[in-house]
């Protein structure tokens, strides 16, 4: 099936290669950060392929949106479990006092 010429169509290639990216970064990092990042770029690609494959936004897509946004929280989840290790609390008060 061939798409009609458009800039959209003329995209999609940028978005199969996000999508290598972020598997070849998926597959070679070893610390779970670098590894989401890598999941996200994969992500991000699979979606915009999508956007740019379909006239409308289907329900895969609606669907990859809410998955970014749980793996938003999930990163954030993350940092912040981070700073409550290596600094004890979260408290911004507490922290500021790191900077003087």
């Amino acid at each position: 099936m061939a798409l009609a010429p458009s800039p959209a169509t003329q995209a999609i290639p940028v978005g199969f290669t996000v999508v290598l990216i972020g598997f070849f970064v998926l597959v070679t990092r070893r610390r779970a950060l670098s590894q989401l990042v890598g999941f996200l770029l994969m992500d991000n690609g699979i979606t915009t392929v999508g956007f740019l494959t379909t006239a409308s936004v289907s329900l895969v897509v609606e669907l990859g949106v809410s998955l970014d946004v749980l793996l938003a929280v999930l990163v954030l989840r993350i940092l912040t479990a981070r700073i409550q290790e290596t600094f004890g609390d979260a408290d911004l008060d507490e922290l500021a006092e790191l900077h003087d």
